[in-house]
């Protein structure tokens, strides 16, 4: 009784995992399409909430297991003021990281110019240097005096190129300035350098302090300057951090804002103290101001001069057609190969100039990029955090659609190929963000880790499956099969799922992907769903097994493997044919194997002439002589119907299945030997005329006919007609005849 129960619960469960992949999917489809068709005609609104009522907010970084537990008894109208507190969390991030943005693309714009402006004094470099070379052999009225005028049109024509690179990237430089946001952003960058110097510097000076005597006036006062910098780093942690949670615009953050510049400022002094040297931005607050404005220098100030300076070197002097130069503002004429020698210098000044300043903010960029990966890091921890609450406000019923979409909208690395050199930086401070690749690499580790495990526990599972099956079931081989494998692939599907979740892939999505293409195949693969119907409910209903002697679809051999497609048959041949499971479940199936203990015959065509009561004494005592037929089960020994000549009999016999053809090739031999032996006449077959008409082509476009009368009934009995007189002849040696 046990065994049934298993094997009913074991079916149920292989039927439910079968219908649900193809059906499910389908539903799931549907659903998807109607939701779709309401997204269409319905405008999806931002939810309603206070976030200065908001409690989860203060700590931006707190732990998302803690946050899970905050959130958990708060109601629908408080989850609606932290999404919305959450929300402007992350809006204020996205905007920082937005202007870091266009800090850096204003940067490489104006290093580009600033670099075709080192070009092209470059170039007029070498044009002034040709110049001089050749004016030493010119002489007025020659042709070389021809050739340096030339020079020096072509000096004078890169020199007005050199002022318009110049003028281009000072423009460019002015709009830096002028754009408060990307001063933001690059007062961050620099800030961010600053406090990276001042770690340094706090690490150097513990090592350094090491080499001193504890308790001398020069340890004392090292550990006093060291102290000072470690106070200075820590309170300007918190501070930062306070000012990232608070809400801009609100007193508070104005008054937070306030004591963070203070606190840089005092960075700044305290890593002065020990190495000298000052932050190449000095930032202050105006106690006094009611604004509390932050009075701060201009990272790009320094390229800015330098352009100044180099436009003024530029202008000083002129050169004139006739090949002297003349001083700007001064009346008198001057040697033309002095002032190209000084011109050289000149150029030669402001090339360093540009070169100089374009390192600089080649630096600041770098270090712009570096705080730009830190605040992309940082979104992603606010992206985590506002999804636990968005999660929580959904399971309350609430409506958390726009701010996914906000989220989805702004998530996402944009990398600019063209960029090569932040590219690196940014790629390497993302592989060694905590939330960046760290992340992913850990995230791709469980994937793995998850994917295996789930290998090894399918394959357990399915092992388990098939000795439980083996020893409390009694269904087909090709059920049993069928189920190990379901148990065993599925296992391997369902830790793939839970792997993609390890990924932080939305499950939601894939799906639906597989409702789509599950609903497209519904109608394009018809009949392969048929076949897959019927293959199940020929392993449910179990008509023959692998390994069975079957009649099914007009063949006859033994079945070589059952799969939900189709049915393998092994032919006399050893041909394979695989049937479809449609035509195998829709036709006629005749299991010759389907018990342990088979019935057979021999038929036998003797003469009329022959003693018929003798012929049946033989063959029973032929029958009844062989050891493998079962002695519980009679011998049969028939006399029936016949033609004018020649009759009809034989053996009928059980015997086990395994030994059914080895009885039926036994008896053959025995009644032939015995016949041979009593003389029995065995009749032969009567010809009968048989037209066989083919029309092969002999070359002259006319069809030949050839007759041929071939014996052919008597041969095969198994193909007489049921219109034929000896049609009913138990002949087969399946076709069941009365046991004599």
């Amino acid at each position: 009784m046990f065994r049934y129960r298993v094997r009913a619960i074991v079916l149920t469960a292989g039927i439910i995992c079968a219908f649900s992949v193809g059906w499910s999917p389908v539903r799931a489809q549907e659903a998807e399409v109607e939701e779709a068709a309401v997204e269409e005609v319905t405008e999806v609104e931002l939810p309603e909430g206070d976030p200065t009522a908001a409690i989860t907010t203060k700590d931006t970084n707190i732990p998302v297991d803690e946050l899970k537990l905050l959130v958990k008894p708060l109601t629908l109208e408080e989850l609606e003021n932290e999404a919305a507190a959450w929300m402007e969390v992350l809006k204020r991030r996205a905007i920082t990281i937005s202007e870091a943005e266009i800090a850096v693309k204003r940067q490489n714009l104006s290093i580009e110019q600033k670099e075709t402006a080192a070009a092209e004094l470059a170039s007029a470099k070498e044009a002034l240097e040709k110049a001089e070379e050749a004016q030493e052999k010119a002489e007025p009225g020659t042709s070389e005096y021809e050739k340096v005028t030339k020079q020096v049109e072509e000096a004078k024509e890169k020199l007005r190129n050199a002022e318009e690179a110049i003028a281009e990237a000072a423009a460019a430089q002015k709009k830096l300035q002028e754009d408060e946001g990307t001063q933001e952003a690059l007062n961050k960058a620099q800030r961010q350098t600053d406090y990276t110097a001042a770690t340094e510097t706090l690490e150097r000076a513990e090592k350094e302090r090491e080499d001193l005597e504890p308790g001398s006036a020069e340890y004392e006062e090292a550990t006093k300057k060291i102290d000072r910098l470690k106070d200075a780093i820590k309170l300007y942690d918190e501070t930062g951090d306070a000012k990232g949670e608070a809400i801009q615009g609100s007193p508070e953050f104005d008054e937070i804002t306030k004591v963070f510049l203070e606190a840089y400022e005092e960075l700044n002094k305290a890593r002065e103290a020990i190495d000298g040297v000052g932050s190449t931005e000095e930032e202050s607050t105006d106690k006094e101001s009611t604004d509390e404005e932050s009075t701060e220098e201009d990272p790009t100030e320094q390229s800015s001069e330098a352009l100044d300076q180099t436009a003024a070197l530029l202008e000083t002097t002129d050169i004139e057609a006739d090949g002297e130069e003349k001083i700007a503002g001064t009346p008198d004429v001057v040697d033309t190969e002095d002032n190209l020698e000084e011109k050289q210098e000149q150029l030669d000044e402001a090339s360093d100039n540009l070169k100089e300043s374009a390192e600089a903010e080649a630096d600041l960029k770098k270090n712009l990029v570096e705080v730009l990966t830190y605040m992309q890091t940082q979104q992603v921890i606010i992206i985590d955090r506002f999804k636990v609450v968005l999660d929580e406000l959904d399971r309350k019923g609430g409506n958390s659609e726009a701010y996914r979409k906000y989220i989805d909208a702004i998530s996402g690395l944009e990398l600019d190929l063209t960029d090569t050199d932040s590219l690196g930086v940014r790629l390497i401070g993302w592989f060694q963000s905590e939330e960046g690749g760290m992340r992913w690499l850990i995230n791709l580790g469980k994937f793995v880790g998850i994917v295996a495990a789930s290998i090894a526990v399918s394959h357990l599972l399915s092992q388990a499956t098939l000795k439980l099956l083996l020893r409390y079931g009694d269904e087909s081989q090709a059920l049993r099969d069928f189920l190990v494998m379901l148990v065993k692939r599925g296992g391997i599907v369902i830790g793939i799922m839970l792997a993609l979740t390890a990924l932080e892939v939305s499950l939601g999505p894939v799906f639906a992907l597989v409702g789509g293409v599950s609903f497209v195949l519904a109608f394009a693969l018809q009949s392969n769903l048929g076949n897959f119907a019927s293959g199940l409910t020929l392993m449910l209903t179990n008509p023959f097994d692998v390994g069975d002697e079957v009649k099914v679809a007009g063949l006859w051999g033994y079945v070589d493997s059952i799969t939900l497609a189709s049915t393998k048959i092994k032919g006399w041949d050893a041909q394979v044919i695989t049937v479809p499971n449609s035509m195998v479940w829709g036709g006629i199936i005749e299991n010759l194997t389907a018990k342990e203990i088979r019935k057979g015959g021999v038929p036998v065509l003797v003469s009329f002439n022959n003693d018929l009561r003798r012929v049946k004494k033989i063959l029973q005592e032929v029958g009844n002589s062989h050891p493998l037929i079962l002695e519980d089960k009679p011998v049969g020994v028939y006399i029936y119907k016949g033609t004018e000549e020649f009759i009809w009999t034989g053996i009928k016999y059980w015997s086990t299945t395994n030994d059914y053809w080895t009885v039926y090739e036994d008896l053959t031999f025995m009644i032939q030997e015995r016949f041979e032996k009593e003389g029995i006449q065995v009749a032969m077959p009567q010809q009968q005329d048989l037209r066989i008409q083919y029309t092969p082509d002999n070359g002259n476009g006319k069809a030949s006919q050839i007759l041929a009368e071939v014996p052919t009934k008597a041969f095969e009995p198994h193909k007489v007609s049921n219109k034929d007189e000896t049609a009913g002849l138990d002949i087969d040696v399946d076709v069941e005849v009365p046991d004599i």
